[in-house]
């Protein structure tokens, strides 16, 4: 691009402007405890488990999401991760909220309740393990390595 004396600016110039994300597949995928972490700040539609941990597609979609500068566009990529690695299941039976399992990732646990219809964390953000020891389902997602 040049700029001349007089104000004018040539924009004939080849080059492309490339966004993060959008166009190279080098998106580094964010650490597993900070992508579960960010994927469980949001409460969702439905009544569902989560059955598996992240893959690192799936985290580096989490990066994305947290690079989204629309509201649209980052919950289609957090809904997108969500319905990837849950199942749904039956609603509770009474209309308070309901325990459903405890998420364990590294010492921090998510227990994730049914409230009226949406699936969300309480309380948010997490507590550690040792608060949430006595509790029913704890489901591990640490990577298993072989």
């Amino acid at each position: 691009m040049r700029i001349s004396a007089d104000g004018f600016i040539d924009i004939r110039d080849g080059r492309k402007v490339r966004t993060p994300g959008k166009f190279t597949s080098t998106v580094e995928p964010l650490p597993e405890a900070e992508a579960v972490s960010f994927l469980l700040s949001h409460s969702f539609p439905g009544h569902r488990r989560v059955v598996r941990g992240l893959s690192p597609t799936e985290c580096r979609l989490m990066r994305m999401a947290a690079w989204a500068t629309s509201v649209s566009e980052r919950m289609s990529l957090v809904d997108r991760v969500w319905r990837s690695i849950t199942e749904p299941i039956p609603a509770p039976k009474g209309p308070q909220s309901e325990l459903v399992q405890v998420v364990q990732v590294g010492g921090w646990g998510y227990p994730l309740y049914l409230e009226g219809n949406v699936t969300r964390v309480q309380p948010p953000g997490g507590v550690p393990m040792g608060e949430v020891r006595n509790r029913k389902l704890i489901t591990s997602l640490e990577r298993k390595t072989a």
